[in-house]
């Protein structure tokens, strides 16, 4: 069988298993580190042993409703690839849209901090985007800052870490932030039932729910706002489509003086929260 043949077979049964035909090239890429020139030049050659047992065993991950992503280890963001797996939320391109915002508003230099980075993804592209900003990232789950240190070496970019729950440990340390951005866990546990069986399957409960109906984490973050911002620093969230209102009423009941904002995304979807803060005259 050749490569193309395989692929051809392949994407067949994930049609037939209402899994999306592209996954399976992008598994074969990835696995055998090819390119789409490899596969129009090499396709037609027979293929190994090797290969055939490695392809398999990840169509089968892949037949499973296991994502792509962590089959294969590499997710990409921003224009770089990194390393993801069970332990960490798989990036969306939507995140890629909140850090763009964020961009936008950082300071030329400072203090910045990723709040629950995950894989740190955030943490690490604003890094290298903005390498003059002294960046920290945060998370309360040990196993996700391993994949972070993981992607920081890979990278060769050096960011600064902490373990804890979302403020708590910047304000142990009596860190000044010149800069938040965060993407926490905002998904109510009623709306298991609305999500892709993939993704409650596989991805870290720990990173996608969160009390409140979805906002226990964002109240935490916005009630210890005093404790570590510096005046005119942005802040910016990644929120769920339907939870910007409330958000914002939110932020005004514990900040009056305050303008927060909620921006919609590519699709026009509401999907970042925005606003910066000041220190009360």
């Amino acid at each position: 069988m050749s490569y193309k043949q395989w692929l051809s077979q392949a994407k067949a049964e994930a049609s037939h298993a209402d899994v999306e035909t592209t996954a399976v090239e992008w598994l074969l890429l990835d696995l055998l580190k090819w390119t789409r020139v490899n596969l129009l030049i090499d396709g037609d050659t027979m293929m190994s042993e090797t290969d055939k047992v490695l392809l398999n065993s990840g169509l089968e991950r892949l037949l499973s409703g296991e994502p792509v992503q962590y089959i294969t280890g590499e997710a990409t963001f921003y224009g770089r690839t990194y390393h993801v797996d069970s332990r960490v939320l798989i990036p969306r391109p939507e995140t890629e849209e909140v850090f763009a915002t964020f961009i936008e508003q950082c300071p030329k230099s400072g203090c910045i901090a990723d709040i629950g980075t995950g894989s740190g993804i955030i943490a690490l592209t604003l890094q290298q985007e903005c390498p003059h900003l002294e960046v920290w990232a945060s998370d309360i789950s040990p196993d996700a800052l391993a994949v972070t240190r993981q992607n920081a070496e890979r990278h060769h970019v050096s960011i600064q870490l902490l373990e804890g729950s979302v403020l708590n440990p910047f304000i142990e340390k009596g860190i000044r932030l010149d800069g938040l951005i965060s993407n926490p866990p905002y998904i109510g546990r009623d709306e298991i039932a609305q999500m892709g069986q993939s993704v409650v399957a596989h991805e870290p409960h720990l990173a996608l729910f969160a009390e409140d109906d979805g906002y226990a984490i964002y109240d935490a973050l916005l009630s210890a706002l005093p404790k570590v911002m510096n005046d005119d620093a942005p802040i910016v969230f990644e929120i769920g489509y339907q939870q910007g209102a409330k958000l914002c009423d939110m932020a005004k009941q514990y900040y009056p003086h305050l303008e927060p904002k909620v921006i919609s995304d590519i699709n026009g979807n509401p999907r970042i929260f925005y606003m910066q803060w000041k220190i009360p005259s």
